[in-house]
């Protein structure tokens, strides 16, 4: 039975094969399910229906298998202005709209799992689980609040939203009915963070399966990393979209605690720029980082691999495909233990640095920076255990789990039905 090729309907808000995050991840778990399995995706129609059109007539081969529905989202931007939850409301709708269509869609295709991915947020999980199959919900994000004590990071505003945040996340954790709701029929519920699975047993009394949202293709190019001479500046890189969450000043702080020579490259752009740029200066940096603002991805990549660490000072996310990219180069990793972060990095790829205060923080940061510019051996050992770390993150791992997932529930379902009937 588990050689069959089943028909899997996805609910997929957002899905396109030319972007990261949400898009990207929706893309990729789309894609890669159809390689498996008749694939028939419901996305939403404004934002990515030219895209995907455009994508299907370029590369058919890439979308044999799949079947896209669109479905409209409407929206009042003047309203989100003055009140940005007010999204949630057209989402649901959304939705709904979906479940409507998916209702029919099964009357003539008579799905054998149905699999809910974006958007991954816990909040809105949407009807899906309502057509009575197989529901896998997942990965699902969302979960992790951003510590209290690194909230003066992220500036006025950031600090008051992620504030709010967090004490509305407390609230829709334990009480969300739409959450509880679509976790009580799912089948199995995925998550990509370790506090996530604990909360889910917590709060909504299942057991989670542990998956990353992002990953890499099987096969993909390592490159062998670089040595760092003794004497020479540690080349940290650090990229991500400049925004109060990825809070790279705790990283701009720690530099003038370092008692060795660094170079830090930053990557990307946001709105946070120009303050990083400007707090770099108040610290005396102007010698030690390089803000290379937005470059081409072969430029990115030059830069990466030319460094000997990649620091990661997000306070708010679940993973990032950054992580994998940085490991693709053989880069040891420093990171918050916190987030996806917990989970993906482990002492033989990275340093993980615990939360206790914003101050320890920084000068944990300045530390273990230190040590890997003392300690080259194992800076090196970190490094191929970086290499060697990706190979549990490939899209083929994630195909096996989620095979072994669907089989077994729809076996699961047809144990039910037989003894029911």
């Amino acid at each position: 039975m588990e050689n069959k090729r089943l028909k899997v309907l996805l609910g997929c808000y957002a899905c396109d094969p030319g972007y990261g995050s949400e898009p990207g991840m929706g893309w990729n778990f789309v894609s890669n399910i159809a390689k498996h399995h008749d694939v028939h995706a419901i996305v939403e129609e404004g934002e990515f229906k030219e895209t995907l059109t455009r994508f299907a007539a370029e590369h058919p081969e890439k979308v044999q298998n799949i079947t896209f529905h669109f479905v409209r989202r409407t929206h009042h931007e003047t309203l989100r202005k003055f009140w940005p939850p007010s999204y949630y409301w057209f989402y649901r709708a959304w939705h709904r709209k979906a479940y409507l269509l998916a209702k029919e869609l099964d009357k003539t295709e008579n799905f054998d799992i149905v699999h809910q991915v974006t958007i991954s947020g816990f909040r809105e999980p949407g009807f899906l689980w309502k057509l009575g199959k197989p529901f896998i919900w997942g990965p699902l994000g969302g979960f992790t609040d951003t510590p209290w004590c690194l909230l003066s990071s992220l500036g006025p505003v950031g600090a008051l939203h992620f504030g709010i945040r967090n004490i509305l996340n407390g609230i829709q954790k334990r009480w969300g009915f739409s959450a509880r709701a679509a976790a009580r029929h799912s089948a199995a519920i995925l998550t990509s963070t370790t506090k996530a699975v604990e909360e889910i047993r917590r709060f909504w009394g299942r057991e989670a399966v542990l998956m990353n949202e992002v990953g890499l293709e099987t096969g993909h190019t390592q490159h062998a990393p670089v040595s760092h001479e003794p004497g020479t500046p540690l080349r940290i890189c650090w990229a991500g979209e400049h925004i109060p969450r990825k809070a790279l000043d705790l990283l701009l702080r720690a530099l003038p605690q370092c008692e060795k020579k660094m170079e830090l490259h930053v990557l990307s752009k946001g709105p946070r720029m120009q303050a990083w740029k400007r707090l770099a200066h108040r610290l005396g940096l102007d010698e030690v980082v390089i803000f290379h603002g937005f470059v081409p991805r072969e430029e990115a990549f030059r830069i990466m691999s030319s460094s000997h660490v990649f620091c990661i000072t997000s306070v708010r996310e679940d993973t990032s495909t950054v992580v994998f990219e940085a490991f693709r180069y053989g880069l040891p990793i420093i990171a918050l233990n916190h987030c996806g972060f917990s989970h993906v990095i482990n002492d033989h790829c990275g340093i993980k640095i615990p939360i206790y205060s914003r101050k320890q923080v920084i000068a944990d940061y300045a530390r273990h920076l230190d040590y890997l510019a003392t300690h080259e051996n194992k800076r090196q050992q970190l490094s191929a255990g970086a290499l060697k770390r990706c190979q549990a993150f490939t899209w083929d791992a994630k195909m096996k789990v989620l095979n072994r997932l669907y089989f077994q529930h729809l076996k699961n379902e047809a144990k039910n039905t037989s003894i029911h009937s």
